[in-house]
């Protein structure tokens, strides 16, 4: 019995064969030349968070004027970029990757532990005195005229000792620097506008060296070791 498919359909279907075979030949080199791309992309973002590192451990003076929580959004948003590409890459790199998120993560730990804990009564009033003279001066009755001079003896002092500060140490400090604050805002009305000026730059100059010093603490944190 003659066959219903006559001889030119075998080219036919011989073409059609390689045609297909050819098509996912190019599917599976898009699909390695994609995941190439994301492995380099990869491996590039964590190169630029390893030189983001370094700049933070290398450079504290010049961050000096920038919060803790900026330094914090940055590492959160380059973590992020890095997490959605993390299986591109290499095992070494995973490695390195998460050493340097432990790091991170183990300072921010440090940060919230610390802010947690109580303050003992013995050291606060010890801290008082360094700044302010006395361990009652929070307690007396201050008169508009003399609220800036309380400032000016705080910062002159914060700027005398604080090389010798313990992370622990400006917690007592920063809790002096609340009250003085809250011994000022009911005379804010009464200041002149000379002191409530001057007042507003000491106060900017207190929180520069404050972040500075939590800023320093990352750095250690994140410093090759």
């Amino acid at each position: 019995m003659k066959s219903r498919f006559s001889f030119p359909f075998l080219p036919l279907l011989a073409a059609g064969l390689l045609l297909a075979s050819t098509g996912c030949n190019k599917t599976s080199s898009e699909a390695e030349a994609d995941a190439h791309r994301a492995g380099s992309k990869a491996e590039q973002e964590l190169a630029e968070l390893r030189e983001w590192a370094k700049d933070k451990a290398n450079d504290a003076d010049s961050t000096a004027d920038r919060k803790g929580p900026e330094i914090k959004e940055e590492f959160k948003q380059r973590s992020a970029a890095l997490e959605a590409n993390l299986d591109s890459l290499s095992e070494e790199s995973k490695e390195e990757y998460k050493e340097l998120k432990r790091r991170f993560e183990n300072w921010q730990s440090h940060t919230t532990q610390r802010s947690q804990m109580p303050l003992r009564a013995s050291k606060l009033d010890s801290i008082t005195v360094l700044l302010m003279g006395s361990k009652t001066a929070m307690d007396s009755t201050w008169a508009p005229t003399k609220v800036r001079d309380k400032y000016e003896i705080f910062i002159r002092n914060v700027r005398q000792h604080r090389g010798n500060w313990t992370a622990s140490d400006w917690d007592y400090v920063d809790a002096v620097y609340r009250q003085l604050n809250e011994k000022k805002d009911p005379l804010e009305d009464n200041l002149s506008p000379a002191d409530r000026l001057r007042i507003k730059g000491l106060q900017a100059e207190y929180l520069a060296l404050e972040a500075k010093k939590d800023i320093t603490d990352l750095h250690q944190q994140l410093k090759d070791r």
